[in-house]
């Protein structure tokens, strides 16, 4: 090999690079167009068929991408589907009436609180369920309030807060680079200020992607 088909080759690494990203990312908004039981059933095929599923599916949608809003909506809506289980499996759901035994405080207190982002609350069918892990020593836990406040939402947007819900009971790996493996729910990671950060920065990635 001569020196300019080395020069030629180094000069295209990055252009190479950049294409293979655009391509990346132009695939996953298409996943993004299509529904979720697509990509699943999708990601069961070899890899030129799924591919060709993809694309398929996703061209009979408009080719104007969905604004953020619209993405969080429909973010929103697959959501209420089934997060509840989901939510049910990774906490104890305290109904009002033990929130309030645990805080010692009447309902009214209890809704106040949650109103204003002092504690945090599923909402299904208009009830509210209390995940256990914020109440420690007969008290709510600072971080809960801290991490509303943060992420700038309303303790009375229900489906944010559900969402955020949802998505602290996720594991998230928690470790440095050869270190062993650190993974725990996001919740239990909260009073770890670096953690703390990262649980932020990936939640409102969450949003912007629309997931």
């Amino acid at each position: 090999m001569n020196s300019v088909t080395i020069e030629r080759s180094q000069s295209n690494v990055k252009s190479i690079d950049e294409a293979k990203a655009s391509l990346v990312q132009k695939f996953i908004a298409r996943m993004n167009n299509v529904s979720e039981s697509v990509v699943i059933d999708a990601a069961k095929l070899d890899d030129d068929k799924a591919l060709a599923v993809i694309i398929k599916k996703a061209s009979k949608v408009s080719d104007k991408p969905l604004s953020v809003k619209a993405r969080n909506e429909i973010a929103f809506a697959k959501l209420k589907a089934n997060a509840f289980e989901a939510v049910k499996s990774s906490y104890d759901l305290l109904d009002a009436g033990d929130a309030c035994l645990i805080l010692g405080i009447s309902k009214q207190a209890l809704s106040k609180k949650t109103k204003s982002g002092q504690v945090i609350a599923f909402t299904k069918n208009r009830r509210k369920y209390y995940p256990d892990f914020q109440f420690e020593k007969n008290k709510a836990t600072a971080s809960i309030s801290k991490l509303l406040k943060v992420l700038d939402i309303d303790p009375e947007d229900e489906s944010k807060v559900n969402l955020l819900v949802g998505f602290l009971a996720k594991p998230m790996d928690f470790s440095n680079p050869g270190e062993t493996e650190n993974v725990l729910p996001r919740y239990k990671f909260l009073d770890n200020e670096l953690a703390f950060q990262i649980i932020v920065r990936d939640f409102k990635n969450r949003l912007e992607m629309g997931k």
